[in-house]
């Protein structure tokens, strides 16, 4: 995590709601009871009995947990009274994970898709909890704390969604939630908001995939809990290399003396390849440098870098990679002095563009 996730924001009431009904249903079905309806919303268990493909999906799960054996059930029973948080298991590898029986998993999968993907967007769902999931989006991305900002808060290099002028705060489009522990590999938390957090596209869908936070090839590693924890300062470390390449380059580096926190930096970058990303965004220093920190001579460049960076680092959550370049001019303005000065003359602009500039302002 890039920037902290602001503490005391409403959670979204429909996943609230589908995660208690979730876990009522397992419970009730091992217990030979029926659901306890005074725990929902008033009108979420007609909802989601008068949609048929998510009453089958119950239906279905409900006969694999009735043909479970006495202890696979007690197993399953006591899991749910644990009622782990599931962002416990992210910073405590010593938490230990469910163990669901294999007979279960197939069908318990499907119903946790099945609630977030389909049930979440009813209309009769969305009237029982009183608002839609869009309503906690938006709250989620507000300017203003405990909203997040639209800015990513794992990368810093991306709106979760373009705004619209001409629409509402919930009526505007939205990203992706990413499952925290993946809902294919851990369904029991399918549903559960503390799993569910607002991030881009590009660190759901092309980054992360379908990667376990917890287990790199088989082993238990630890990740940051987003609602808990984030990247220090100086903890990333950006440099300028200028000493093997024909052209300056940035090089993005993550260490922490504390071994835990070093293997969180670790899995947050192998998850959402934050490293490869931003230097990938500065493979062209000069003239990404050049958009803010043009210059006659080294003083003006050093003041200009400076002032940039600030400018940067004051709106490092409304823009995307504001933070990173913040930290990019940081490093340049360190940068052995000849060095400097090649890449301010390379960036210099030609009599062509100042003439075109002059023209556009001063016509």
């Amino acid at each position: 995590m890039l920037f902290e996730v602001h503490p005391n924001l409403q959670q979204s009431e429909v996943f609230e709601a589908l995660n208690r009904f979730f876990r009522e249903t397992m419970l009730a079905t091992l217990e030979g009871r029926p659901v306890d309806e005074t725990l929902l919303p008033v009108g979420l268990c007609a909802a989601i009995a008068g949609n048929q493909p998510t009453q089958t999906a119950v239906d279905s799960l409900r006969a694999q947990l009735l043909a479970l054996d006495q202890g696979n059930k007690q197993a399953i029973k006591d899991a749910l009274a644990l009622n782990t948080d599931p962002s416990a298991f992210l910073s405590d590898r010593t938490a230990s994970l469910p163990v669901l029986p294999d007979a279960v998993l197939p069908q318990l999968k499907i119903l946790a898709i099945h609630l977030f993907q389909r049930t979440a967007r009813l209309k009769d769902v969305e009237q029982a909890c009183g608002e839609r999931v869009d309503d906690h989006y938006a709250r989620f991305r507000h300017g203003i704390a405990p909203g997040n900002g639209n800015l990513c808060c794992v990368c810093g290099t991306e709106y979760l969604a373009p705004f619209q002028a001409d629409a509402n705060d919930n009526e505007q489009w939205r990203g992706p939630y990413d499952h925290l522990l993946a809902k294919d590999l851990y369904p029991l938390y399918g549903v559960a908001p503390k799993n569910l957090l607002p991030i881009c596209t590009t660190c759901n869908s092309k980054a992360k995939l379908a990667k376990d936070l917890l287990l790199k090839d088989g082993v238990r590693r630890l990740s940051f809990s987003p609602w808990s924890e984030r990247a220090l300062l100086n903890e990333i470390e950006v440099v300028i290399d200028d000493a093997h390449e024909l052209f300056p380059r940035v090089v993005v580096n993550f260490k922490s003396i504390d071994p835990d926190r070093q293997e969180k930096l670790a899995t947050w970058d192998d998850v959402y390849k934050i490293k490869s990303r931003v230097e990938g965004e500065f493979r062209e220093l000069g003239a990404k440098v050049a958009e803010d920190a043009r210059a006659q001579d080294d003083a003006c460049f050093l003041v200009k870098l400076r002032e940039s960076g600030t400018a940067k680092s004051q709106a490092q959550r409304q823009t995307p990679f504001n933070y990173w370049r913040a930290r990019v001019y940081a490093a340049v303005s360190v940068m052995n002095p000849g060095s400097r000065e090649a890449l301010r003359k390379a960036i210099a602009p030609t009599p062509q563009v100042i003439n075109d500039v002059e023209a556009l302002f001063f016509q």
